[in-house]
């Protein structure tokens, strides 16, 4: 249990800093050379939605066993799901990789803490 709360906590917070990252500098994510004023906005979409959840997903197994916890790691889990699509649809494998292992870790932890 405590390897998968450890996992969680690295993948949350590794979430965390990708979400600030999109949100600070898009063009770091999306590999263009100078970021258009459309990829600054959905950068921060992206870190708008992407640091909540990280940080719920890093303190909901720690701070509340049961439903409520499980919940929010489900949530989590789920805006990953939705990453590794567009990873899908954008060929970017690391996307593809990073987001399905997190959406992984954080159904285990749901269901570990459940």
């Amino acid at each position: 249990m405590s390897v998968l709360l450890a996992a969680n906590t690295v993948g949350a917070v590794a979430g965390n800093v990708f979400a600030l990252v999109g949100g600070v500098r898009p063009a770091v994510l999306s590999e263009s050379g100078t970021p258009t004023a459309g990829e600054r906005f959905y950068g921060w979409m992206y870190a708008t939605r992407g640091v909540p959840l990280g940080v719920a997903a890093l303190v909901a197994p720690l701070a509340w066993s049961g439903p409520a916890g499980s919940l929010i790691l489900c949530a989590a889990a789920t805006a990953q799901v939705g990453d590794a699509v567009i990873g899908v649809a954008t060929r970017k494998w690391t996307m593809i990789a990073g987001a399905s292992l997190l959406t992984a870790i954080h159904v285990a932890t749901a269901v570990a803490t459940a």
